[in-house]
């Protein structure tokens, strides 16, 4: 890929924005509004700015650590696995050969990873903390893919349950994890974004021409929703763990500009986030579904926008379920030592893919296993690690005030994690129903 060569990188912050944009952008969007109405409107948005705020400070720090490393001569070296969770909507303004990598070794360069700033600050055992975190948080992601897949296919053909469409979607994709080379997905990846982009344009229009047909009274703030919104919120910047690769593509010459083009952007991708919670629990009220695209109604005109959404959202995950599993996939060879072992690289993507299927059974409920991943992998990955980075890495050269805000991280995100999981193992307890009533809209 080249990407960390002096030469080569994104020149024009147009491109740069759309990388961050794509990075960010993914289906934990589709459960913000079911948060809202566990939180009330402007509790949520309160924290959704405040998690904003401080994940984009957090994400900032790796990006000072890793130059603080790199100043003290300490880099550690290695091939990114972040970099390859998702692929970039816009290339570099110059490539190489695919395989240049394969055939040479990487060169002395900037390029950093996520876990390498973990061995620097805390030894192997950070890098290991970081690994754990990346892989149980990706399994999470797909594992959401899966339910939304479930749920959807569930209300078009209700003759099949869900559990049957999961068996019946589970062997495709272990056929598709198979693929060794992640290039031959990225036209997926694009066909993601924009059907991405084109679901959260139907849902706002829908929400808009709707909202006055459901009058209600919005759920006052209070206290209780605060866990379960904030472990969402924290699950919706899930593309924290490729900040580096992120201030890596751009051209060297240019990364003095990443930071503000960053800020602006992440800025302006908060309050995306606000006004489309707000937007969908605003039309729907007590009837939000835990994936906002399940309140969509059939459509009676010439052009069905509603079922257009959702199946374009489910060919677009289902193509991204394996490119979200590669990561995974990768470290795991190397960790066990079976790149070169296909039939035991094949056995481990198996129990990849069924164990992602157990918990989707486990789990069926899309907003609770967001809650679930964002409380802990997220959280970790945001605020946690980044900030006891920051601390072990700059130690005495820290100011006070920032001192205090790096134990602020450390110290919050602790507690969101604990009383994030507490609040999700009482959803779970309270038994939630995760089938959908597909005459409940039909009206």
């Amino acid at each position: 890929m080249g990407v960390g060569r002096p030469t080569m990188g994104i020149t024009s912050p147009v491109k740069v924005t759309a990388n961050i944009f794509v990075s960010f952008i993914g289906a934990g969007m589709l459960g913000l509004p079911y948060a809202y109405r566990e939180a009330g409107i402007m509790e949520g948005a309160l924290i959704m700015a405040l998690v904003g705020y401080l994940s984009v400070s957090a994400m900032l720090m790796l990006i000072d650590c890793k130059y603080a490393i790199l100043t003290s001569g300490g880099r550690a070296g290695g091939r990114s696995i972040v970099m390859d969770t998702k692929v970039p909507l816009i290339p570099p303004d110059s490539s190489d050969d695919e395989d240049d990598d394969e055939r040479h070794p990487p060169t002395p360069s900037t390029d950093l990873t996520y876990g390498d700033v973990g061995l620097y600050a805390l030894g192997p055992g950070g890098k290991r903390l970081v690994d754990i975190a990346i892989v149980v948080s990706q399994i999470g992601f797909c594992c959401g893919y899966l339910i939304y897949l479930c749920k959807n296919l569930n209300i078009y053909i209700p003759r099949f349950s869900q559990r049957l469409w999961l068996m019946l979607l589970l062997p495709p994709l272990y056929c598709l994890t198979l693929l060794r080379h992640l290039n031959k997905l990225a036209i997926f990846s694009l066909f993601a974004q924009v059907s991405n982009v084109l679901a959260l344009t139907v849902v706002f229009w829908f929400d808009f021409s709707h909202s006055e047909e459901v009058p209600f009274t919005p759920k006052e703030f209070s206290i209780k929703g605060f866990p379960f919104f904030f472990a969402v919120a924290i699950y919706c910047y899930e593309g924290a763990g490729m900040i580096l690769s992120l201030e890596e593509s751009m051209a060297e010459h240019k990364r003095d500009k990443f930071r503000s083009i960053f800020v602006c952007t992440m800025s302006g991708l908060t309050m995306l986030y606000i006004c489309f919670g707000v937007s969908g629990y605003a039309s729907f009220g007590p009837h939000t579904k835990d994936i906002i695209t399940l309140n969509l109604p059939h459509g009676t005109g010439v052009v069905n926008f509603a079922a257009m959404v959702k199946i374009c959202l489910g060919v677009s995950l289902f193509f991204t379920y394996p490119m979200m599993m590669f990561p995974v996939t990768h470290l795991m060879d190397k960790t066990l030592g079976i790149v070169n072992i296909s039939y035991r690289g094949n056995i481990l993507r198996l129990i990849l893919v069924v164990l992602t299927g157990l918990v989707v059974s486990a789990v069926p409920n899309f907003a609770i296993l967001m809650s679930l991943v964002g409380a802990t992998c997220c959280t970790l990955l945001a605020f946690i690690l980044p900030a006891a980075f920051h601390l072990s890495i700059f130690k005495q050269r820290l100011s006070r005030r920032q001192r205090y805000f790096d134990i602020l991280l450390i110290t919050l995100g602790a507690i969101g994690s604990v009383v994030g999981l507490c609040d999700a193992f009482n959803r779970m307890n309270q038994g939630h129903d995760s089938l959908i009533d597909v005459n409940e809209f039909s009206s």
